[in-house]
């Protein structure tokens, strides 16, 4: 007996993955997140860092020499916003639980390198 092909059911299904054009790896150590009128998540990720002086003094001493002055510190920090992602709540559950289990996996080989000294 012949079965119909929209009655055979797969054992198995198959992902295949790969990167759009656009795909970038950026590196983030932070991220603002707001909520759309329709209920899902907006989360804009961005890099912190302190910004850098943008000149610094040298002072002409004897023989010609230079001494640098001290650098002032500007007291701001820039966000440099990378990319932002919109998401629906069942998909951001979905994420706090990968993100959790590679974070019990990341503590593991932590702990594996700190008993073993490999500080590499």
């Amino acid at each position: 007996m012949s079965k119909n092909r929209h009655e055979v059911k797969p054992s198995q299904y198959k992902f295949v993955s790969s990167n759009s054009p656009e795909y970038r790896l950026e590196f983030v150590n932070g991220a603002l997140s707001n909520v759309t009128p329709r209920g899902e998540i907006v989360c804009d990720f961005h890099f912190e860092s302190k910004d850098r002086p943008v000149e610094q003094i040298a002072i002409l001493v004897e023989d010609g020499k230079a001494k640098l002055s001290d650098l002032q510190d500007t007291g701001t920090f820039t966000r440099d916003v990378k990319f932002g992602i919109v998401i629906n709540v069942p998909f951001a559950k979905d994420l706090i639980t990968m993100l959790n289990k590679k974070i019990e996996e990341c503590e593991e080989v932590i702990a594996e390198r700190a008993a073993t000294g490999d500080h590499k």
